[in-house]
């Protein structure tokens, strides 16, 4: 009876913490929220951020006008404004008009990117998709 308690609390314990674990706050699809900054036609109002979990993104607007392989990185901020990132491109989107490089701010379900060296412009804003 008791190594049978034990095999059960065990397995338990096991399944409660690979549940446990977060993944990034970025990671997932992101969906634009209302309407967007003007300046980048693929990355309007229906434009779209996925990122995976080995940290690569795909911006624009599904499902024809998709630029991949930009790259995520954290940023170290004091401010506790959320989680910050850089998603960049290693070379300009020939076909698809979106920013090269951004400076992303997560809060929750809601992220709002700038174009990197804009930060007097407005933030375009996403929410997570379901």
């Amino acid at each position: 009876m008791r190594r049978t308690l034990a095999v059960t609390t065990l397995a338990i314990g096991l399944v409660l913490v690979g549940c446990s674990e977060e993944s990034e706050p970025i990671t997932g699809k992101w969906i634009a929220d209302g309407p967007q900054p003007p300046g980048y036609s693929d990355f309007a109002d229906r434009a779209t951020i996925h990122v995976d979990k080995n940290n690569k993104a795909v911006l624009g607007t599904s499902p024809m006008r998709l630029c991949g392989d930009a790259k995520v990185t954290d940023k170290e901020t004091g401010d506790g404004d959320g989680a910050t990132y850089r998603i960049a491109f290693s070379s300009a989107c020939l076909t698809v008009n979106v920013p090269t490089s951004l400076e992303v701010v997560v809060d929750g379900d809601t992220l709002e990117a700038t174009p990197t060296g804009r930060r007097d412009e407005k933030a375009f804003r996403f929410r997570r998709a379901d």
